[in-house]
């Protein structure tokens, strides 16, 4: 699709007077974000945010997650995503097309702006593999934001769509969107730091949060990209089958085909994967290498935390720290890294 065929816009583009009662359904949403985290079902954050969104500016389907781009002309991919009202397959066909995708590449180059596309506009596409997947999924009208998110490492958008009968996305519709994915990305953000629970808030793209069933909830790009490389036939959005399958047993440590392992832990009712820091550093808290040193020297757990005075709980939190900090994922790699800091 030609650049003549989309449309991107923000506040000072848009002409149209915003309706009261629009405003106020939007301020009502926004503000509605800050309490999601509160619902039981936390897993289901970006689902119930981008629902709300439909009280604002009403739409059939809709799609968000992250997108992972490895160099300037290698194809987009998805790696985290949900949705309503499409089918679980809609992300592994996307994936297939996603060099096509105009309307995507466009929004992926106009960061912070709506885009916005009728496929109506473009007959010519009506028989490419593009207009296939428009077709098979009902969509017509499309409107996408796309936005940075510097710690990941990687992109975050939310698209929404309306079918055939439907009319399109309008400038009032665009500016509102702009900036409610605004604000829903930064709240996002937000929550994964109040969900976080391994002390190292700071760095984001060797972090992923997934559900017990395996669904990600967030991705970093070294994650993704480890995951990628080991899994050829990986599409994202879900851990890999074996990968879902050790959840449970969840605290242990991954290597996943690299010397690097990845930490799985318990996270409320979520779990974290935590990618072994490349460097061994040294820089541990006193407890934390108080309760290296113990376990390395034959303490279990409970002895640990006895010695400590501290929980068990506490004492796990202490090590599994320490493993990440060391970028180690096992106690022969535990000792070696103490016995010679900042060595390989």
């Amino acid at each position: 699709m030609s650049d003549t065929h989309m449309d991107n816009n923000n506040s000072s583009a848009c002409g149209s007077a915003v309706d009261v009662r629009v405003l106020q359904r939007f301020s009502h949403e926004v503000l509605g974000l800050a309490e999601i985290p509160r619902c039981p079902a936390s897993r289901s954050w970006l689902h119930e945010a981008v629902q709300g969104f439909a009280n604002v500016v009403s739409f059939d389907t809709a799609w968000w997650g992250q997108v992972y781009v490895s160099a300037q002309d290698a194809p987009a991919k998805n790696l985290m995503h949900g949705s309503l009202g499409l089918s679980p397959s809609f992300a592994e066909e996307w994936n297939d097309i996603s060099t096509l995708d105009r309307f995507a590449n466009a929004s992926i180059s106009r960061l912070g702006l709506a885009v916005r596309e009728c496929q109506g506009d473009c007959p010519e596409e009506a028989n490419t593999a593009v207009g296939a997947f428009c077709e098979r999924h009902d969509i017509y009208h499309s409107m996408a934001v796309t936005l940075d998110f510097p710690p990941s490492g990687m992109l975050f958008f939310v698209s929404i769509n309306r079918g055939k009968s439907r009319f399109g996305f309008d400038d009032v519709d665009a500016l509102l969107m702009e900036e409610f994915v605004r604000h829903l990305a930064r709240c996002w953000k937000a929550y994964l730091m109040a969900v976080r629970s391994d002390g190292m808030s700071n760095e984001w793209d060797g972090y992923a949060l997934s559900s017990r069933k395996g669904e990600l909830l967030y991705i970093g790009r070294e994650v993704g990209a480890a995951l990628d490389e080991e899994y050829s036939d990986w599409q994202g959005s879900r851990l890999p089958g074996n990968l879902s399958d050790m959840l449970e047993r969840a605290p242990c440590t991954l290597s996943p085909g690299s010397r690097r392992g990845i930490v799985m832990q318990p996270c409320g009712e979520l779990v974290s994967l935590t990618m072994c820091s490349r460097r061994r550093s040294p820089s541990l808290s006193p407890r934390e290498l108080s309760a290296a040193r113990l376990y390395s020297q034959g303490s279990s757990y409970k002895e640990v935390a006895r010695t400590l005075g501290v929980t068990p709980a506490t004492a796990r939190t202490y090590l599994r720290n320490a493993y990440v900090r060391l970028g180690v994922s096992n106690k022969v790699e535990l000792i070696s890294a103490l016995r010679y800091p900042g060595g390989e």
